[in-house]
């Protein structure tokens, strides 16, 4: 999630990065009023020859490097030319896929990416079977992933913890938790590194990045923003903890079981990987908190009630965290 400042829509921006873009001008201001802002600024628009539906994705420098930026594309690419079902970047008018521009509300970097056809699984009344798919999905993006010839150009998960530690630092945080960090560190030195094991990653790979077409049966994946080389298991871990999400509540011990399932069907899930589960809901954890300090160092003056209700939710999400935290090293 980018800082608060960055939450703030910028229509005349948006429209300064489209020109980059064969774009059907008519359908920009209303397509603009679903946009969205998170890891990136997302403006939806139709592009001029078919109308297809298709997303601008801007994101600030000192948020997220170019080098990022161009490496998730290359990923996508390579991932798609592997017939998997990942979504499909959408060129500039010379051709490019990604630049960095300089606009005068500072400099930003700039891609797009065609719709995906069909709904969240968020969006869905999932079913156990509909779980079972996820699974499969999840399955086969890392038996790609592991013949992903460019590993290097993603950070890996020793560099995930050490921007955790520089945030926990930097923000202050409470010595217990940065004890934590230490012991989570520990404690990933001792898994192996496998290529059964470890590799690239998702790494959010939850209902809301994950497509699922009802006319098609097919599923499709988007937003590869934080992919990493780390461990599988921690993949299946973000899908199997937001299963509440796909199915309800009374569903979700059998869809979990079905998403194994459908896993095991794609890839080889090791007892070892099962066992790690804990250890990677704590590294998830630890990183969803430095991310929440890392957005609420903002001071936001006369900030309006839509962030001051997101403040409130990752103020409360902080403090959930830390007696999380503190109750497990009581025990």
């Amino acid at each position: 999630m980018l800082k608060l400042k960055y939450l703030f829509e910028n229509f005349e921006q948006a429209k300064e990065c489209l020109k980059l873009y064969d774009v059907e001008e008519e359908s920009i201001n209303e397509m603009f009023t679903y946009f969205r802002i998170s890891s990136n600024a997302i403006y939806p628009f139709r592009e001029k020859s078919k109308g297809k539906v298709c997303f601008l994705r801007v994101s600030p420098v000192e948020e997220k490097s170019y080098a990022d930026v161009q490496s998730e594309i290359h990923l996508i690419e390579w991932l798609i030319e592997q017939n998997f079902p990942a979504m499909k970047p959408y060129p500039m008018k010379e051709g490019s896929l990604s630049k960095q521009i300089k606009t005068q509300w500072g400099t930003v970097n700039v891609s797009c990416f065609e719709a995906v056809f069909g709904e969240t699984l968020e969006d869905i009344n999932g079913t156990p079977e509909l779980a079972y798919g996820y699974g499969k999905t999840l399955g086969l993006l890392h038996r790609k992933l592991m013949d992903y010839p460019f590993t290097s150009e993603r950070k890996n998960h020793n560099e995930l913890l050490e921007e955790i530690y520089n945030r926990l630092v930097l923000y202050h945080a409470p010595d217990y938790v940065i004890s934590e960090l230490f012991k989570v560190k520990e404690e990933l030195s001792t898994l192996p590194l496998d290529n059964e094991n470890y590799g690239m990653i998702h790494y959010d790979f939850e209902p809301d990045n994950v497509l699922f077409d009802k006319e098609t049966g097919a599923f499709g994946v988007i937003d590869f923003d934080d992919a990493i080389r780390c461990f599988y298991a921690l993949d299946i871990v973000r899908a199997i903890d937001a299963m509440d999400d796909v199915v309800g509540e009374s569903s979700v011990n059998i869809a979990i079981e079905k998403f194994l399932e459908g896993y095991q069907s794609e890839k080889t899930l090791l007892e070892a990987q099962i066992h790690s589960f804990p250890l990677m809901r704590r590294l998830v954890q630890l990183q969803s908190y430095a991310t929440i300090l890392h957005v609420l160092s903002d001071v936001i003056v006369d900030a309006p009630d839509w962030m001051v209700q997101i403040k409130q939710k990752l103020d409360n999400k902080r403090r959930l965290i830390e007696e999380n935290i503190k109750f497990c090293v009581l025990l």
